[in-house]
């Protein structure tokens, strides 16, 4: 039977990140997307440029109605909207014990936040914690830990009760690597060929791969090497149909 995932993120109209992608990359692995979207974008190929959110009630009643027909296997969160959805999500989240992968979306690395200050904090004290996994980039990580660096950081996490945090993206040495720590660990390190070119979404992609094959019951660390490995396959994929980055 095809395993379920939920997904709870922002729609882009160019179809290269955010549940379109997520969607996209269950289909390819023989699952079965269930899409609850928490916020408009304004983005393209070149940029992302605006933001706005989907109505708290809407989203409430839509997570409840699919919720009383069909139970997921796993759990991906990406851009939460708004700190109205976010309490939605927590309210769920307390009472799930399937999987939950959550990818702390923020905002483009240059341009406005998608978030304001008050739903990054919540997202970070109340929802991170809950998560089997989250999946920030370095960047996102220093600007929800408000550290100077990646140690302080995942330290910053292990108190706040986060157990499993995969640092993705790091360039070094011509290879990406995504670090994975968990439970106060050494770093697991897993290292793929850095390709040419800028690519659209692997951040959704990546986050994606990892709550499948968390939903197939492999570990934690098992479905970190499988989602990096099966990201940079995927990557060989991209074409560039717009002015900017390129799209699977």
């Amino acid at each position: 039977m095809k395993k379920k995932i939920l997904i709870i993120g922002g729609h882009d109209p160019s179809g290269g990140a955010g549940v379109m992608m997520d969607a996209n990359i269950c289909r390819l692995n023989k699952c079965h997307p269930l899409t609850l979207i928490t916020s408009e974008t304004v983005q393209n190929s070149q940029k992302s440029k605006d933001n706005f959110p989907a109505s708290g009630k809407v989203f409430h009643k839509q997570l409840d109605f699919i919720l009383d027909d069909i139970k997921p296997d796993a759990i991906k969160i990406g851009l939460i909207g708004s700190y109205d959805i976010a309490r939605v999500i927590k309210n769920f989240l307390v009472k799930t014990k399937v999987p939950i992968v959550i990818d702390p979306v923020i905002g483009p690395t240059s341009g406005k936040s998608f978030l304001n200050k008050k739903a990054i904090e919540f997202m970070r004290d109340e929802l991170l914690p809950l998560a089997s996994i989250v999946t920030p980039n370095e960047d996102e990580l220093i600007k929800l830990s408000n550290k100077n660096n990646i140690e302080n950081s995942i330290k910053f996490f292990y108190e706040l009760g986060i157990k499993n945090t995969l640092v993705t993206g790091k360039i070094k040495n011509n290879k990406i690597v995504n670090y994975l720590f968990s439970d106060g660990s050494d770093p697991f390190q897993f290292k793929n060929h850095l390709l040419k070119g800028y690519f659209h979404g692997t951040g959704c992609m990546l986050s994606s791969l990892l709550t499948i094959f968390l939903a197939k019951k492999f570990s934690v660390v098992d479905s970190c090497e499988k989602a990096s490995n099966q990201t940079n396959s995927y990557l060989k994929l991209f074409k560039k149909i717009g002015k900017g980055q390129k799209f699977l």
